[in-house]
């Protein structure tokens, strides 16, 4: 009985112990449910608002959006719901600290949090909650977030219902005493936008919709931070809007010149050549012609513009000769995109100072900071949420300087996507509004008068390059300038067709047109040439007729081309004689001009008559022979000459005729010769 009784205590303890188990691995299974669950909801915040700045004993503000109703729902019925506000830990080791709590939000350690019941939240009347939360700087006991002092923090906001985290997100706060001397560090802002050669074969621009696209992102960002940016923007992009005729490129162009304001413009070549390239293919006249077209275009398109022409932005890796070529060109601080950047190897640190010298001239060197690459050249829907990641980033940087005992003044950061462009707008402006709004720790500075280089600047070496051979590429080009050529002196040098013509050669040498394109550029070129070296006519088959010995022949010279053409004309025939036989006339455009030759006739007849023209110099012939025909009645009246004299000869043997018949007459009755011996 006592062993029966104790298996059966036995008995219940085990189904006791395993029913716990079971209930604990429900609860477990809920546990972790509801946590994968909360990780689900926590993409259903949305921050739209918050002030980044919180001054001593200052108020943390946050406006968001619940994206999923039925959380709402939830929060706005259940009275045990609350909002949470948790502070973190304060940043101390500079922007990678921020970017690893922002990718890894489980590290996020609280120090202090406030709880707000549905009835202490505002709700908007677009239905978004408006949160407030104290703060102070020391131990109050109160309901208020205890900072430990300046810097920058993370900051978690949740939604709880029933006591379970339901959504969340991450964002950052400066803590800031403007009390404090602090030394701010420089931050630029730079927006380089290329775009696909407008210039088509056939001479029409087209602009395609992704740089469409990228011209309104600029804008919009233009019309709200001019002052604080420094573009670049393609001159033969911005040549395309003002010659396209599409009304949608005539009115971004117009919007664009007018947003610019007093953002300076770097001068850059008209389209892409890489300078180390150039002069090791030896383009630097391209190279600077293209200079001079670029500011040329931005001269004419907005002549209050301020162009920058001492900073080079450079897309590809740099040499030493491209170096010399820029500093020739007037260079003196060159800033790298990444893509040109990586060529330095371990160099490759936008926190270390840079110089470069070229024959005794130093050029400071900039890198673009690679830490915010990858957020500016990425879209974000919730724009501001990664705003205060980026402000916290760059600040945390300086705050981290000016600890380890350096000078932020002496430090510069670089912002730009990976290509330049403007990729999210939104971010880069409420970016510029947070920073601008400290001046103490940061100065937004554009890229006029930017310092000289530091002497304790490191030099990096700049390595040899792989460098495309320009070799087939000019031999194309000078061939076809060659054939222009012949026309200079049939074409006044102030005819657009010549501007045309350099515009053409100087794109075709750009790195933006491969092969394939340059081959149709010059199909096309080439077309037009022989249009023109046709375009002066003269009707072909005509007949001349020439009345006398001495007469003209009145040549009625066509010219069909938009520009006037000065022409030599040579006349050839084997029966006429010229006074000249080569004449210069110019005929006007799409108009016509007589010319006048003297000729003398040489015999009667219809005959052919040949008529070639030449360049003004007479070096080159334009379009082939014509043949023409002249008939000449010129030596009518000789005819009646012989006619006269043969009449005249005639009546002379006749009067001879007569006289002898006479005389024979005369003989035969003269007495004399009557009588009889």
């Amino acid at each position: 009985m006592i062993y029966r009784s104790n298996t059966a205590k036995l008995s219940f303890a085990f189904r006791l112990i395993l029913t716990f188990v079971l209930v604990n691995c429900v609860v477990l299974t809920t546990l972790s449910a509801a946590r994968s669950n909360a990780a689900v909801e926590s993409s259903q915040l949305k921050l739209t608002a918050q002030n980044f700045h919180i001054y001593t004993s200052g108020n943390l503000r946050f406006v968001f959006g619940i994206t999923s109703e039925a959380l709402v729902d939830e929060v706005t019925s259940n009275e045990s719901a609350v909002f949470r506000i948790s502070l973190g830990q304060r940043i101390v080791d500079g922007h990678k600290q921020v970017q690893e709590i922002f990718a890894k939000p489980e590290s996020f350690v609280t120090t202090d949090s406030v709880d707000l019941t549905i009835r202490e939240v505002a709700r908007r009347s677009d239905g978004q909650f408006e949160l407030i939360a104290l703060s102070t700087d020391i131990s109050s006991g109160t309901r208020r977030l205890e900072f430990a002092g300046p810097g920058v923090y993370p900051v978690r906001v949740e939604v709880f219902v029933d006591g379970a985290s339901r959504a969340a997100l991450l964002s950052f706060v400066n803590r800031y005493n403007p009390s404090r001397v602090l030394k701010p560090m420089p931050v630029h802002a730079i927006v380089a936008l290329d775009a696909p050669i407008t210039l088509q074969p056939d001479g029409s621009r087209l602009i395609d919709q992704t740089t469409r696209t990228k011209l309104e992102k600029l804008i919009k960002l233009l019309k709200l931070d001019a002052p604080r940016l420094t573009v670049q923007i393609s001159p033969e992009l911005i040549d395309g809007l003002t010659r396209s005729t599409d009304p949608v490129d005539q009115s971004l162009l117009v919007q664009l010149v007018a947003a610019l304001g007093t953002a300076p413009i770097i001068s850059t070549t008209y389209v892409q050549l890489d300078p180390s390239a150039a002069s090791t293919n030896k383009q630097t006249s391209e190279f600077n012609s293209l200079i001079e077209l670029g500011t040329a275009t931005w001269q004419q398109v907005s002549p209050n513009t301020k162009i920058i022409s001492n900073v080079w932005v450079a897309r590809n890796p740099l040499d030493q000769s491209g170096l010399d070529l820029l500093v020739e060109s007037g260079v003196r601080s060159i800033f790298m995109l990444p893509s040109s950047s990586a060529a330095l190897g371990t160099f490759d640190n936008a926190a270390w100072p840079f110089r470069l010298v070229s024959n005794d001239t130093d050029v400071s060197l900039h890198l673009v900071d690679k830490s915010y690459v990858e957020q500016l050249s990425t879209p974000d829907n919730n724009s501001y949420t990664a705003t205060t990641f980026l402000a916290a980033q760059i600040l945390a940087q300086r705050n981290q300087i000016e600890t380890e005992g350096g000078v932020p003044a002496l430090r510069r950061i670089v912002l730009a996507s990976r290509d330049g462009s403007v990729v999210n707008e939104d971010l880069i402006h409420e970016t510029l509004v947070i920073l601008s709004r400290v001046p103490q720790q940061v100065a937004l500075r554009t890229l006029s008068n930017l310092p000289a280089p530091r002497l304790d600047a490191y030099k990096p070496p700049l390595r040899p390059v792989n460098l495309t051979n320009f070799t087939e590429r000019a031999t194309t080009i000078e061939t076809l300038r060659i054939d222009l050529e012949k026309l200079r002196s049939t074409i006044a040098p102030e005819a657009q067709v010549w501007q045309d013509w350099d515009q053409r050669l100087l794109v075709m040498s750009s790195d933006s047109m491969n092969d394939v394109q340059r081959g149709e550029f010059v199909s096309a070129t080439r077309s037009q040439l022989k249009k023109i070296r046709q375009s002066v006519t003269l009707q072909e088959g005509t007949t001349f007729t020439l009345g006398g010995r001495e007469s003209e022949l009145r040549l009625n010279l066509q010219n069909s081309s938009e520009f006037a053409m000065t022409v030599q004309v040579k006349v050839v025939s084997s029966k006429l004689r010229f006074g000249k036989n080569m004449a210069t006339v110019e005929i006007p455009a799409n108009s016509s001009k007589e010319l006048v030759v003297d000729v003398v006739a040489l015999s009667n007849g219809l005959f052919p008559v040949e008529v070639r023209i030449f360049t003004a110099d007479g070096l080159s012939q334009l379009g082939k022979k014509i043949e023409v025909s002249a008939r000449v009645n010129a030596l009518a009246g000789l005819g009646q000459i012989v006619t006269g004299v043969g009449l005249l000869l005639l009546a002379t043997w006749w009067v001879a005729h007569i006289r002898r018949k006479y005389r024979k007459k005369i003989s035969r009755n003269h007495p004399v010769l009557r009588s009889k011996p």
